[in-house]
This record gives C-alpha cells, sequence and structure tokens, in this order.
C-alpha cells in the first residue's frame, strides 16, 4: 500500500519539481545510485512526512559523488532556435549605420515574422492582462508587484485606480528543443558554416 502512496507523490513531485525529476530519471536510466540503509527502512515502512506524502528523499547520489549539472542553458536553446529560425543574433550583431531605412525595414519584416513563431511555438506568449490599453483598472491592496508596475502618482498601500499603458506578457508553455550536443560545444549558438570546394 505505500508504494501507491509513493507512486503518486512520485508522479507529483516529478511534475513540479525539477530536481526530484532528475533524481527519478536518473534511478529510471539506472545510473549508479545508492539509497542508505536508514532511507531504505523508511521507504519499505511507508513513513510519511507531516504532508502525509512519502519522505522527501528516493535516491541520493553516493557520497562524495558531484551532482550532474544540465549541460547547457535553457537561454542557449532559446538564442540558437531564433538565430536557426529568424537569423536574430546575425541581425542583432550586424552594424547597421551604413544601411538606408529601407534596407533595414526590409531586413526586419524577416526577422520579426521568424522570431514571432518561434516564440509562439515555444513560448506561446500571451498578454497577461486582457483588458485593452487606455482601459480604466482596479488594483487591490497587496497587489502582485511581480504582475502589475505601477507608475504615477502611487503611494500607500492601495487599493489604486489608473490606466492600463501596457498589458504585460506572459509564458503560458515551455517547449524548448531538447539539446544532444557535447560539453565543448554547449555555448554555441550557431556552428560555424564551412563551405567545401
Amino acid at each position: 500500500m505505500a508504494r501507491i502512496g509513493l507512486a503518486f507523490w512520485a508522479f507529483f513531485k516529478t511534475l513540479f519539481n525539477s530536481e526530484v525529476a532528475v533524481r527519478i530519471a536518473d534511478v529510471r536510466q539506472g545510473a549508479d545510485v545508492a539509497v542508505s540503509a536508514e532511507k531504505s527502512a523508511v521507504l519499505r515502512e511507508g513513513a510519511h512526512s507531516h504532508e502525509g506524502l512519502p519522505a522527501r528523499e528516493l535516491a541520493l547520489p553516493r557520497e562524495g559523488a558531484t551532482p550532474q549539472k544540465p549541460a547547457r542553458s535553457d537561454a542557449i536553446d532559446l538564442l540558437a532556435a531564433l538565430q536557426r529560425e529568424a537569423r536574430l543574433v546575425d541581425f542583432i550583431k550586424e552594424p547597421i549605420a551604413s544601411y538606408t531605412d529601407a534596407q533595414i525595414g526590409a531586413a526586419v519584416r524577416d526577422v520579426h515574422r521568424d522570431s514571432a513563431a518561434v516564440l509562439e511555438r515555444l513560448l506561446a506568449i500571451r498578454p497577461l492582462d486582457e483588458r485593452d490599453e487606455s482601459a480604466s483598472v482596479e488594483i487591490p491592496a497587496g497587489y502582485d508587484a511581480g504582475k502589475i508596475r505601477l507608475s504615477g502618482a502611487a503611494s500607500g498601500n492601495g487599493p489604486f485606480r489608473g490606466t492600463l499603458r501596457h498589458a504585460g506578457w506572459q509564458v503560458t508553455h515551455i517547449q524548448l528543443p531538447q539539446w544532444t550536443g557535447n560539453a565543448a560545444s554547449a555555448n554555441v549558438i550557431a556552428p560555424a558554416d564551412v563551405e567545401i570546394a
């Protein structure tokens, strides 16, 4: 019966906790992990934490082993996708002072369209507030400063009444490509392109 509880716990912890997900993936792939005798006994007996869930540690790396860090940053994966599909890095790094506005405009059109497609597919960015800009809005006391930034004559703790100047943006899902390169190329956004004659 304890294993059923453990299975539910593992499912939800894997879904919402990346550290636990990595540990469970290691166990699933047969990684060399050891569970202390004390923790094994706790898991066998079905001991539970104060939340009614099994003890947190499923499997710990052997003593002295260094935990594996991700080989590559998600930021680089995103930049690589924007470069590969929209040439965004090429555009940003290109000195444009000598180009005419028409030349820049023509380049921007393609980069804008293709970058928007990449961001839509990988992050599904949506407005944080669905109301029209210039709409009258009421901000309650105790609002989330991570979601709302006040400007103008804001003082005190609220509530506030104001005008929506920008709806904000939020990511609604993350679907970054899985990188399969080696550690030596972990920081490469785009490989060098060599044409052989």
